[in-house]
């Protein structure tokens, strides 16, 4: 049985299109980049698409451990999985979307459009948005009175969900 936190992670990863995807350079550095995200499938697995020449699926290949995050003004989000590259024309064909012809211009049969799977085994999400963020300021102002910290346990403002 799916969590509510398990839940409330995924309904915040549907909101975003673009991620920051950390993988390990091929010296061992962590390196993040932009990526559009192509698809995500309750919680399996978070897809996006790259050009099979690029250098992070090499990187991917070296050592499949990545993390993404996604970030706006007040929603945080932070995951840890693998990954694995994969050329599914019909997988493919189920995520596109116009904006990939920019770079993809034979559509989902392009030979060179790869898909980079990131199956999670855990994530974090922070949210302090709509009448969170009223909460989570209530609960900061009752901290600041306190010469406290603010509690931000509720579930609905952050929570751990996996196996890290």
């Amino acid at each position: 049985m799916i969590d509510s936190t398990q839940n409330k992670l995924e309904s915040l990863v549907d909101e975003f299109d673009t991620a920051m995807l950390v993988t390990r350079s091929l010296n061992g550095e962590p390196r993040a980049r932009p990526m559009a995200v192509a698809g995500y499938r309750d919680g399996q697995w978070l897809a996006f698409a790259s050009r099979a020449d690029d250098e992070k699926l090499a990187e991917i290949r070296a050592c499949p451990d990545v993390a993404v995050t996604f970030q706006d003004d007040d929603q945080f989000i932070s995951m840890t999985g693998t990954a694995r590259v994969e050329r599914d024309e019909a997988l493919a064909q189920s995520l596109w979307s116009p904006v990939m012809k920019l770079w993809f211009p034979e559509g989902a049969r392009d030979p060179n459009l790869r898909l980079v799977l990131v199956e999670p085994s855990c994530g974090e999400y922070w949210d302090r948005s709509g009448t969170r963020k009223l909460e989570f300021l209530w609960e900061a102002g009752k901290a600041l009175l306190k010469g406290d910290t603010p509690d931000t346990d509720s579930e609905k403002l952050h929570a751990k969900v996996g196996t890290s």
